[in-house]
Order: C-alpha cells, then sequence, then structure tokens
C-alpha cells in the first residue's frame, strides 16, 4: 500500500530537499509500525539540542506527538490502528512543533 508521507521543515536549510514521499507499506501494517519505520530510516530531522516535538497527523487528523528525546511516541489514536482501516488513500503528516513540552502537546490533543 503506497502512504503519502510528509513533514514540516525545522529550518531555512532544512529546505533544501522537498519531504514529501511515498512509501510502500504492508496495508496491514499500524499505526506504531509506520512511525517506527520512518524514525529507523531518520525521516523526522533531528535538531541541535535534541528536543523537536511533532504531531503526526494521519488524513488530516491528529494521531501522536513524537518527541526527538524520547524512544517512543505517545498516541493518540490507537496505535494498532492497521493503515488499511483509513482507507485507499493514507496520509501520515508530521508538523513539526519547535522544541514545546510534548506531555503537554499530548494533553492539548487528547482532550
Amino acid at each position: 500500500m503506497n502512504i503519502n508521507v510528509d513533514r514540516s521543515s525545522v529550518a531555512a536549510g532544512d529546505d533544501a530537499y522537498p519531504h514529501a514521499k511515498t512509501v510502500d507499506l504492508p496495508e496491514s501494517s499500524t499505526i506504531a509500525e509506520a512511525v517506527a519505520y520512518l524514525r529507523g530510516r531518520k525521516y523526522l530531522a533531528q535538531i541541535a539540542g535534541g528536543k523537536a516535538t511533532w504531531v503526526l497527523e494521519v488524513n488530516g487528523s491528529p494521531a501522536a506527538v513524537i518527541a526527538q528525546q524520547r524512544a517512543e511516541p505517545k498516541f493518540i489514536t490507537d496505535p494498532t490502528d492497521r493503515l488499511g482501516s483509513f482507507g485507499t488513500d493514507v496520509s501520515l503528516v508530521f508538523k513539526y512543533r519547535a522544541q514545546i513540552d510534548p506531555d503537554d502537546l499530548y494533553d492539548t490533543l487528547s482532550q
């Protein structure tokens, strides 16, 4: 299954190359597995200081908060949801939220 992936830029120099891409993942992959796959391939930019915060949106809805300083994301949606359950056109967008506290962001989004 082709998944559309994109992310925000973290700085002007980060705009040198487009971030939008398509990745092929099994329809049975979970949201957690997709995030692990992309993090393992260094898709999210690392920033100096090590405290970047990202919101993952799946088809426009917040699904997780990811923090550079944390090994695991905090999921707003069920991390075991299968990519195929979101339809045939799945979009994962990682929005950079600078160095804001990931726990505060999670609390705000999960209300």
